[in-house]
């Protein structure tokens, strides 16, 4: 592909606005400050493919009355002058467009690579990248880089469906939502949850809480599992518990990472977008936030019955998904902990399966001997900490994908994450989820050894 130059695109809004930033702005700001020690300004960045008949300007002017519409892509996020995380809405300007011409050497990823790591918060511009690219002058793809401080994994859906489907009915808006959470009643749900955070990891084995010994150790390691038997394993063991796809999964992820270090009871913070609440389903901008869920590991016990356990805990969990960092912050350090210790010292599992892009191109040839393929993952679209465990896909492919910060976790460890959810997956759908918790640690351990 070859550039083909810039083209400037106008936008309008209700006028500038600042304010403090939402707690969802805030609880993201905080995991990347914290953790995201390689990427501070990687983008989630999807491609939008454009319908057939478009000219370019059909394109320039769709984005820009996108942008228009929703205040999530025209406000900057950046710590104020007191230390307190701010927004600033941007009421009318103007974005430059890149148009990229295709060649017979074609490399959409490369140029998605490129944008998905500009430098999009904190430097006064709007917190995304646009480009468009054409074929002898004919617009096919657009790729819209956005900073995970604009959106979320569950905002990226709202925005490709507005794209595919445009509404015309005004959506809450960022500094709507900041503007509730100032209110009592959520300011109350916020105090419930930051006890439900004490509560649910009283005492609990916080198994990253410190750095590993080794002087050398740091780094970031990212893979993904990519499997067509997972789905359909998924799809029947579901339909045979008569429960939800969510609640096997993080059942399955649970034993898989809890077994390697041994843990009867496995600490959790599950990512949820609070989407499900009312009045969020069009609003575009960061709900995502932690629920903090304690797993309980009895050997045994079934697999059937442990997908039971978690859903109910899980619903728990989803429920507390609303708090104030700061308030957090204060309430564990005064139980002798920080958030630094415990926003990043456990696991964090992120469901987003649905219509959101997959997180990358499905191999064509499974690993030797296995139904499934590992590789490298070169970007990471999920909440960050120190150990992520994220899924993607459909009923025709499912994804697993792990991220690990190497100065807290072991890379071997890291590394067999994946492949011990697959097993856990595989195991209880031969045994029609009757195989005990125990016999799946067993075989998880038994595997690690072999390799």
């Amino acid at each position: 592909m070859n550039h083909h130059g810039v083209k400037t695109v106008p936008f309008s809004g209700s006028g500038d606005w600042g304010g403090l930033a939402t707690w969802g702005q805030q609880g993201f700001w905080d995991g990347l400050k914290r953790y995201d020690c390689t990427s501070w300004y990687r983008n989630v960045a999807p491609v939008w493919t454009v319908p057939e008949g478009w000219v370019l300007a059909d394109v320039l002017q769709m984005l820009g009355s996108t942008v228009s519409r929703y205040e999530g892509l025209r406000t900057d996020v950046r710590e104020g002058e007191d230390g307190r995380l701010r927004q600033h809405v941007c009421g009318r300007g103007e974005f430059p467009v890149e148009i990229i011409e295709a060649t017979n050497e074609t490399d959409l990823a490369g140029h998605v690579a490129r944008l998905r790591a500009l430098p999009l918060i904190g430097n006064g511009k709007l917190p995304f990248a646009a480009a468009v690219v054409v074929e002898e002058g004919r617009p096919r793809q657009m790729i819209w880089a956005i900073s995970h401080l604009a959106v979320d994994a569950s905002s990226v859906r709202v925005l490709l469906s507005h794209l595919d489907a445009p509404r015309q009915e005004p959506p809450p808006q960022p500094r709507d939502r900041a503007e509730l959470e100032a209110g009592d009643q959520l300011a109350q749900a916020a105090e419930r949850s930051t006890t439900a955070w004490l509560r649910a990891l009283a005492g609990a084995d916080l198994p990253f809480a410190a750095r590993r010994p080794e002087p050398d150790a740091g780094g970031i390691l990212q893979e993904t599992l990519t499997s067509r038997s997972a789905a359909t394993r998924l799809e029947e063991l579901t339909a045979a518990l008569g429960t939800d796809a969510s609640a096997v999964l993080l059942a399955a992820v649970s034993v898989a990472l809890g077994s390697p270090l041994g843990l009867r009871t496995l600490p959790l913070q599950v990512v949820t977008s609070n989407r499900h609440r009312s009045g969020t389903e069009d609003y575009l901008g960061v709900l995502a936030q932690l629920g903090p869920m304690a797993v309980g590991l009895d050997p045994d016990q079934k697999f059937g019955d442990a997908v039971g356990q978690v859903r109910r805990r899980s619903l728990r969990a989803y429920s507390s998904a609303l708090w104030s960092p700061a308030a957090l912050d204060s309430t564990l350090r005064g139980t002798g902990r920080s958030a630094d210790e415990v926003l990043g010292a456990t696991y964090t599992f992120n469901d987003v399966r649905g219509g959101f892009p997959a997180v990358m191109d499905h191999p064509a040839q499974p690993d030797p001997g296995k139904d499934y393929a590992v590789r490298p993952l070169p970007w990471w679209p999920y909440q960050g900490g120190r150990c992520g465990i994220a899924v993607a896909g459909d009923q025709e492919v499912l994804q697993f994908a792990v991220r690990a910060d190497t100065a807290y976790v072991a890379p071997e460890l890291a590394r067999s994450l994946l492949p011990a959810i697959d097993t856990v997956l595989r195991l209880a759908h031969a045994n029609s989820a009757d195989v005990l918790v125990g016999e799946l640690a067993a075989a998880i351990r038994g595997e690690l050894a072999d390799h």
